[in-house]
This record gives C-alpha cells, sequence and structure tokens, in this order.
C-alpha cells in the first residue's frame, strides 16, 4: 500500500518509529547508536505529525500544497519502508530466548525488496538521512514561502521538480554522513566555490538517474539552488 496523506496515515508512521525505539533499546540498549538514531526520527516524526494536524498547516493553504504533499508522502514512503524493515529484524531477535540471545548475532547483512542489501552502520545512516531530509523539509516549510530559485524549479515541469527533490535528498544525506554539522554550514561550505558544488552534486545526481545532459543544461540552477539552500 502506498503512504497516504492523511493524518492517521502520520500517526501510524510516528508510532512504527516509536515501536522501533523500544525494540531498539530492548535488544542493544538505551544508549547504542541504532536507539539514538530512530529515538531523533521519532521526534521530527512527531513535529510532523503535529504540522499536518494543524488546520491551518501551510501544506493545506499554500498555492504549492500539493506539490509539497507530494513531496512529503514521497518522503515518507521512504521512512517507513526502512522502518518496517528494522522493525522485522528487532522483533525477531527480541523474540529469541535469553541463551539463544547470547549467542545470535543481532546483525547481518539485510536484504530490502528491492534487492538492496545493507549491514547495520549503513541502516543507521539510512535512519539518520530520512531524519535529516524530513528536518530539512519542515525547516523550509516553516519559513513559509519558497526561495525564488526553489519556485523556478517547482514551475518548470517534473524535470527540475524532482531535481529539486533529489538536492534535498542529497543535503539530508550529506548532513547525516556528518551529524555534527547543520546543512545549512555543509552548504556554505561551498560558497564561491562552484566547482566544488558541480563536482559533488553532479556526482550524486548522476547516482540518482539523471543524464549528464540533463544535468549540464540546468548547470546554473543547481548551483544557484545549492547556494540558496544555504542561506535559508
Amino acid at each position: 500500500m502506498s503512504f497516504g496523506y492523511a493524518l492517521g496515515d502520520f500517526v501510524l508512521l510516528t508510532q512504527l518509529a516509536w515501536d522501533v525505539v523500544q525494540n531498539s533499546r530492548k535488544a542493544c540498549g538505551v544508549h547504542d547508536e541504532l536507539t539514538s538514531e530512530v529515538a531523533s526520527l521519532h521526534i521530527v516524526l512527531r513535529r510532523l505529525e503535529i504540522e499536518v494536524s494543524k488546520p491551518n498547516s501551510i501544506l493545506t493553504r499554500s498555492e504549492d500544497s500539493l506539490d509539497r504533499r507530494e513531496e512529503l508522502a514521497q518522503l515518507s514512503g521512504d521512512c517507513k519502508r526502512v522502518l518496517r524493515v528494522l522493525h522485522g529484524i528487532l522483533e525477531k531477535y527480541n523474540a529469541l530466548s535469553e541463551e539463544k540471545r547470547s549467542v545470535t548475532k543481532l546483525w547481518k547483512r539485510v536484504q530490502f525488496g528491492n534487492g538492496e542489501m545493507l549491514d547495520l552502520a549503513e541502516l543507521r545512516v539510512k535512519i539518520a538521512t530520512n531524519t535529516s531530509a524530513l528536518t530539512l523539509f519542515l525547516n523550509l516549510l516553516s519559513i513559509g514561502s519558497q526561495g525564488k530559485v526553489e519556485s523556478y524549479m517547482e514551475s518548470q515541469g517534473d524535470e527540475l521538480r524532482e531535481m529539486r527533490r533529489s538536492l534535498n535528498w542529497i543535503t539530508a544525506s550529506m548532513q547525516a554522513k556528518s551529524p555534527k554539522v547543520g546543512e545549512g554550514s555543509i552548504l556554505t561550505t561551498y560558497a564561491g566555490d562552484d566547482k566544488a558544488i558541480w563536482k559533488d552534486f553532479r556526482r550524486e545526481l548522476i547516482k540518482e538517474g539523471f543524464s549528464s545532459g540533463v544535468l549540464q543544461r540546468h548547470k546554473e540552477t543547481i548551483k544557484d539552488y545549492v547556494m540558496e539552500l544555504g542561506d535559508r
């Protein structure tokens, strides 16, 4: 089932994250890195749930609300997928007897439905990336209006709209891999260095499926959007 846009869906997603927090505490301990990552995600999801519940939320009253809801559904769906895999692993492990748990390794490489294989460290990064992506989404939402470049990309059709979302995801991934640095700080490190922006983000956008020709055509827009994110 696809992730729908209704308050109940966000309530269930927040509850799923809380269940994973509880299972992680039982399997790994309260202070384990995985527990901390999932707990941070739960906090962000709770913040999101509150925003969605507001009758006057910008998600429903702004001119670009449909685009924002579509982006949020995409982010939330990915978050749900990772949490469900993690929930299944922890439930099975915690169901073992104490004796079996003492001799059974919790973490093996896990296969997702699309064939992707991940180990513990990679799962933590996925959780952290989801946390950063949703935080970035909420922070941009709280500003109340789109930036000039963001508005341009949203108005130019599916290609640039998807590219903008991918740039947000790439920024969140960078943040997840550098947790002590905020997304604004990460992006402002590129200030005045067009070559660095182009090299790093071009590489990641190609991984996201954009062709070299498309990226070259929108090169200046990509660089401008990255700098705009850093300034907001």
